[in-house]
């Protein structure tokens, strides 16, 4: 089973996905052939010490590729036949071979050649059916940083709106989006402002890893504030704090308003938590005066991260509406 089942906790790869790229592998190269059968989730879950669930994502995700299936009352097998392609690869590189040979005929350069089929694939690329995407936030930062995630998605065009505004103008939204993402908590006012159905998905959001450790590394006793672009991500920061950092001096966070309120602010600290690019969220002169604040205090760049089974889901299923495009 180790052999077929390379994981590997040192690297910064979900453990699921070395799982999928592992079993793909054996699978293609034909270590496992067709209908061979696969050990159980819990069979696999004991074995190598990890989560039923975790085991469980990489073969759904496995059985989505088409490279196993699930029998009911009989097991998981490989479901894999390799198709012999080498025809097929022949008759493609005659076919280029005519055109290079047509173009060439006509005085063109190797160099030009290689730029027209260049710009003819980029263009056709382009014409490919995109899945739009609206993110729904009730913080500017929040908004931003969904966003941020979802651009990572293939084929996505991405439509931004806080919910604030969509509470008050519904009609803001264009109606032909594919899917609506917003936190998990959002989703019910969401619903009573729009009749969404299946296009709305929840998504699990948390304060990023790396911003929690900077929290929890603070020191008892150290001056601590919050400069945030909307009220509820400061709030958010806030509460972050009180349960991650209880020792700290805490003082209520502050918008990233005047310059001059910013500065009389952080003349009381010695750390000051701010959104991940917080440059886009204050005026210039505001951000010259957080950068001069680094020089004897500490910045602490704070945002969301995606849940990882949020994004594999979301992944799936722009996909599948893809392939129906």
């Amino acid at each position: 089973m180790e052999s077929i089942f390379q994981i590997n906790p040192e690297v910064n790869i979900p453990i699921y996905q070395q799982m999928v790229d592992s079993v793909s592998a054996a699978i293609r190269s034909g270590k496992l052939s067709d209908g061979q059968k696969l050990p159980t989730v819990q069979e696999v879950s004991q074995s190598l010490n990890i989560a039923r669930g975790t085991v469980k994502r990489a073969y759904d995700e496995l059985e989505h590729e088409g490279l196993i299936q699930k029998v009911q009352g009989r097991g998981t097998f490989v479901s894999y036949r390799q198709v012999d392609t080498t025809s097929r690869k022949d008759q493609a590189m005659a076919a280029i071979d005519a055109v290079l040979q047509q173009l060439e005929d006509m005085g063109f350069t190797s160099t030009e050649i290689g730029i027209f089929l260049d710009l003819r694939l980029r263009q056709r690329s382009e014409q490919e059916p995109m899945v739009k995407v609206a993110v729904v936030d009730c913080n500017a930062e929040g908004l931003a940083q969904i966003s941020s995630h979802l651009r990572r998605l293939n084929h996505v065009d991405l439509y931004s709106y806080l919910l604030e505004d969509l509470q008050q103008y519904p009609y803001l939204m264009e109606e032909d989006v594919d899917l609506v993402v917003t936190a998990a908590h959002h989703a019910d006012v969401l619903e009573n402002i729009l009749p969404l159905g299946k296009k709305l998905v929840r998504v699990a959001l948390r304060l990023s890893q790396g911003c929690l450790a900077q929290i929890i590394r603070l020191k008892q006793g150290r001056k601590v504030g919050i400069l945030s672009g909307s009220i509820r991500f400061g709030q958010a920061l806030y509460n972050a704090c009180q349960t991650y950092a209880p020792d700290v001096i805490l003082l209520p966070p502050q918008s990233m308003g005047q310059p001059a309120e910013v500065e009389k602010y952080l003349q009381q600290l010695q750390v000051v938590l701010v959104p991940e690019e917080y440059e886009r969220y204050c005026e210039a002169e505001t951000a010259r005066v957080l950068s001069r604040f680094e020089q004897t205090g500490r910045l602490i760049s704070c945002d969301y991260e995606l849940d990882e089974g949020s994004f594999l889901y979301l992944e799936i299923k722009t996909r599948r509406i893809m392939e129906k495009k």
